[in-house]
């Protein structure tokens, strides 16, 4: 695939997807009587701020949805208009965050994304097995999670240190 073909985002089928993914997730919670303080509460259900989003193998994205109160990561599914899986990032109490402190990013060989605010990755979805590794930013100035515990491929992601 030429780089002119890269694929491309419904942003309709993907808040679709989005919302009964949302609407599932409460009703499970409810079922088992989540607690009130649950991230549950702090789901998107206005329209983003703005969409990030990484194309994967066969029509598998990456996205990074930023709204009014929080931030959240998904693997997206476009063939099956399916959210597989999801995490709530941050919530704009705790920092601001703006677009171009944002990155997406695949393991060399797709297996696995990953999403860093501030150059420090905070979340990292398995494409073809249940691997998820989340740390939450709670302010601007924590750290991400360690290089040592990425998954394997992201090795490239990792700065050069000019001595």
């Amino acid at each position: 695939m030429s780089t002119e073909e890269l694929p491309e985002l419904s942003y309709q089928d993907f808040i679709h997807a989005r919302k009964l993914h949302m609407q599932q997730e409460t009703q499970e919670s409810v079922k088992r009587a989540a607690s009130a303080n649950s991230e549950n509460a702090l789901l998107p259900d206005e329209d983003s701020r703005f969409i990030l989003y990484s194309d994967g193998p066969q029509g598998i994205f990456a996205v990074f949805e930023d709204s009014e109160q929080s931030g959240w990561f998904y693997l997206y599914d476009a063939n099956q208009r399916k959210i597989l899986k999801a995490a709530h990032i941050y919530n704009h109490a705790d920092a601001a965050v703006e677009e171009d402190i944002v990155d997406i990013g695949w393991a060399a060989d797709e297996s696995v994304c990953g999403l860093a605010l501030w150059g420090e990755f905070r979340a990292f979805f398995g494409l073809v097995n249940d691997f998820t590794l989340l740390k939450p930013l709670k302010d601007s100035e924590e750290r991400g999670i360690p290089p040592v515990e990425w998954p394997a491929g992201f090795e490239h992601y990792l700065e050069k240190k000019i001595d």
